[in-house]
């Protein structure tokens, strides 16, 4: 599903953000993807979503080459990718409803088919009670289900998870983590970054390890 092959990524007079990684992920997979703040775990997440190209080495994700696809075949590879970002990135002004059905809405889904899919994805999700809310009125672990909700609107065979406890107390972060899991028990395959050591050790199934760029490490956490 995933596949990287010698990918580094760099930027002139920095240092490498990665450097020589290989790995491959395979369908239906749950991996974590660990190490320290700036070891490169959301530039690698940025290399399968398509949103960066690497500098060396090739990056396939459904078995296309990232980096050789034109414009619309991106947009095509994008959709089967969900993601969720660290900072949620909801709109602040549309409701909870209006969030979730973005993706369906930049399809041009029926309002009929979105008002279906929305409510079912807010019901398992939680919040169906929420769907008129604005997100500034949630609290952080409820942004994050609407976060989660959006990235699976479009049915992806792929979710990106960028630290998604990141801003969590541990009861809401578990709660998050536990949905992640249910949605890997549908069959997605998720990948999920994070640097706490206590998720890792509670959730962790494989890891991927980064140290400064470099794929230290992969396999099972030994705990």
């Amino acid at each position: 599903m995933i596949q990287l092959f010698h990918v580094s990524v760099s930027y002139p007079g920095d240092p490498p953000v990665l450097t020589d990684v290989s790995a491959r992920i395979d369908k239906g997979e749950l991996v974590f993807l660990t190490g320290p703040s700036g070891a490169g775990k959301t530039t690698l997440l940025r290399l399968v979503f398509g949103q960066l190209l690497a500098t060396a080495g090739q990056v396939l994700v459904a078995g296309q080459n990232v980096a050789r696809l034109k414009r619309r075949d991106l947009a095509q590879l994008r959709r089967r990718v969900g993601v969720v970002f660290q900072d949620f990135k909801l709109l602040p002004t549309r409701t909870v409803f209006d969030n979730v059905a973005l993706p369906l809405a930049v399809l041009g889904t029926e309002a009929a088919v979105v008002a279906r899919k929305v409510g079912a994805l807010l019901r398992y999700v939680g919040l169906a009670g929420k769907a008129e809310a604005l997100p500034l009125r949630l609290s952080g672990g409820e942004q994050q289900r609407v976060a989660i909700a959006r990235a699976l609107a479009g049915d992806p065979a792929i979710l990106l998870a960028d630290e998604p406890t990141g801003n969590l107390d541990q009861e809401r972060a578990d709660e998050i983590l536990d949905l992640l899991t249910q949605v890997h028990a549908r069959g997605t395959t998720v990948v999920v970054a994070t640097h706490d050591r206590r998720v890792l050790e509670q959730f962790a199934q494989r890891v991927l390890i980064l140290d400064r760029g470099r794929l230290s490490a992969d396999g099972v956490l030994e705990r």
